[in-house]
């Protein structure tokens, strides 16, 4: 009986130990851009949420069907990400879709050359980091647009159009040959060619 006793002291103790050692790994799921998450999982208000995939292949971070334009999507939030990671990735035009807001990544090698279309979107980030990616033309919408151009040559022509604040960046080594901004006075060179919304008449977003 000792014996027995001894055991199922021990088995406690054991199991007790054994939980103080499960390790809650929320702080891994955390994350500031899509990047930081992994396959099937999306960036939502800093946390990369689990997708559900639907009929046609798209993820959904939230109930509801992604645009087919996108990648991933949270619909609640009209949030689409357009990732273009492979070389000659997204060759036909890349749209945004009209009422929702847009992070496109092209990043691939010669990704995204037919241009970019943010015209009827509320928002869009476009990073062109692949070489000789955007070298169509990116025409931004109404909203907000930032454009970074890292790729080298990335960037062929960007025009702001009636954007409300465009920010784009001509980093170096991109081309940016025909750059247009919302207006002269949105024109800068400092830190890298581009345009800004820094100045006042440059951002008349509401």
């Amino acid at each position: 009986m000792k014996l027995v006793a001894c055991w199922l002291v021990l088995a406690g103790f054991a199991a007790v130990t054994g939980s103080c050692s499960i390790s809650h790994r929320s702080g891994d799921f955390a994350c500031e851009k899509q990047s930081d998450c992994s396959t099937g999982r999306s960036c939502i208000e800093g946390y990369c949420v689990a997708s559900q995939v639907d009929a046609g292949g798209k993820t959904d971070a939230q109930p509801g069907a992604c645009p087919a334009q996108c990648t991933s999507c949270d619909s609640t939030a009209k949030s689409c990400v357009i990732a273009c990671a492979l070389t000659n990735s997204c060759q036909q035009q890349v749209t945004c879709p009209a009422g929702w807001n847009c992070n496109i990544m092209c990043a691939g090698t010669r990704s995204c050359r037919n241009g970019i279309s943010c015209a009827g979107s509320k928002s869009c980030t476009i990073t062109c980091s692949g070489a000789q990616s955007c070298q169509g033309v990116t025409t931004c919408g109404s909203g907000p647009c930032n454009v970074d151009c890292s790729g080298a040559p990335s960037c062929n022509s960007v025009n702001c159009g009636l954007s409300c604040a465009c920010d784009v960046a001509c980093r170096t080594g991109s081309l940016c040959t025909t750059l247009t901004c919302k207006a002269p006075a949105c024109n800068t060179t400092v830190p890298f060619r581009g345009c800004t919304s820094l100045n006042a008449s440059c951002n008349t977003c509401p």
